[in-house]
């Protein structure tokens, strides 16, 4: 039914595994009907439970459909998604964000919104500089990659001078 492949495209957008707090922030539908929908999909099949406590979360029961769901969707729709994803997550896990910053920048890359996007990277290369270098420097480079798309100004620069810092001093 269409509610039900219409959550099943939000669940997508969000990955392989999502938080019903956070599907529920997204998916614009009534709490009873959200309950109904997850448990019509779980009956079918195309998700299963993963934890119960603290949140409900979910997972898709095969990636192919996570996949399937994912494409099915015109990526206007897709983007205006990942966006309201980035913003849920943003509200909803205010006080983990470092730890979220490869996932928002995710999110608001597949938006479309570039300079978001570069936020996130920097804010996502910081926090694992000193644990996992390669990463680190992955999204460095998407920074630099990403602020090509902005118009220039004084924040521009400065997230471009840092991302080529970081990228000169971080090592091979």
């Amino acid at each position: 039914p269409e509610r039900e492949k219409r959550l099943l495209q939000v669940a997508s957008v969000i990955g392989k595994d999502f938080p019903e707090p956070l599907l529920a922030a997204v998916a614009e539908l009534p709490a009873d009907e959200l309950k109904a929908a997850l448990a019509a999909l779980h009956r079918a099949e195309f998700i299963h439970e993963q934890a119960l406590y603290p949140v409900a979360e979910y997972a898709f029961k095969h990636p192919l459909t996570q996949e399937v769901a994912l494409g099915s969707q015109l990526r206007e729709r897709r983007r205006h998604v990942h966006a309201a994803v980035a913003r849920a997550i943003e509200r909803q896990d205010s006080e983990h964000l470092d730890e979220r910053a490869a996932m928002l920048a995710h999110h608001w890359d597949e938006a479309g919104e570039a300079l978001a996007a570069a936020r996130w990277h920097w804010r996502a290369a910081r926090w694992v500089e000193r644990t996992a270098l390669a990463a680190s420097k992955l999204h460095w480079e998407r920074v630099r990659a990403l602020l090509r798309e902005v118009p220039d100004d004084r924040e521009v620069a400065a997230l471009r001078i840092a991302a080529c810092l970081q990228l000169l001093i971080g090592g091979p």
